[in-house]
């Protein structure tokens, strides 16, 4: 059974509807009010429905691993293939025009434990963090300032041999993911696809953002929670 199938499954399971209460002996007995057209209230009902099982699902761990693979985190698009398409192992960096942060196309978001960046580049909507220099790199964090969800925008391309953990980043709204191991692809829109390390990736203030460099998890995560 195909990996993708597996998900959906999970996907539907942990979407189960609930079954309909019993409305009727309550009907009797209230008050005629006006109602709103049969139209509204289906797609209420939906949303609510809709929304409640979501909240369920992200409480599963199986579930929250279906729907990042599925539909991805902020502008970020997940995808598992079986072998990596063909990248240049040394691939340049290609972040863009070096710029200040008034220049940015939007306030980035400053870390408390990294401190300023030694290099600020933006790329469209697409602001990068420096730290080291382009031949020797520390830490990358990438802040990505449309958070449509759309599969130009970005796409992490990940074997199945590589490790893919959903974890919680304090000040997120939404599940977060670590990726570790075995090397995978990064594909920003206007730049060549390359080969990228440890990564995580989360939300924060309508924005997608990415670490990249991290020795361990644990790390990841405290510089994640550390920008403001």
């Amino acid at each position: 059974m195909l990996e993708l199938e597996r998900d959906l499954r999970a996907l539907g399971e942990a979407l189960a509807f609930p079954s309909t209460p019993d409305l009727a002996d309550g009907i009797g007995r209230r008050p005629p009010v006006r109602s709103s057209p049969p139209w509204r209230r289906r797609a209420v009902l939906l949303a609510v429905v809709v929304t409640a099982a979501l909240l369920a699902t992200l409480a599963i761990p199986q579930a929250r691993s279906a729907l990042v693979r599925i539909f991805g985190i902020g502008a970020v698009r997940i995808e598992y293939v079986d072998r990596l398409p063909g990248v240049e192992p040394n691939e340049p960096l290609a972040l863009g025009l070096t710029i200040s942060s008034e220049d940015a196309p939007f306030r980035p978001l400053q870390s408390e434990l990294l401190g300023p960046p030694d290099g600020l580049y933006a790329k469209g909507d697409v602001v990068t963090l420096l730290y080291g220099s382009t031949d020797e790199v520390r830490v990358l964090v990438t802040q990505i300032g449309r958070q449509a969800l759309e599969p130009e925008t970005v796409k992490k391309i990940v074997q199945a041999t590589t490790n893919t953990t959903v974890v919680q980043v304090e000040g997120s709204p939404a599940p977060a993911l670590w990726i570790e191991g075995d090397a995978h692809v990064l594909d920003l829109p206007g730049s060549p696809a390359r080969l990228a390390r440890n990564t995580l990736i989360w939300t924060r203030d309508g924005l997608t953002l990415r670490v990249e460099g991290a020795t361990s998890l644990e790390q990841a995560i405290r510089i994640a929670e550390s920008f403001r």
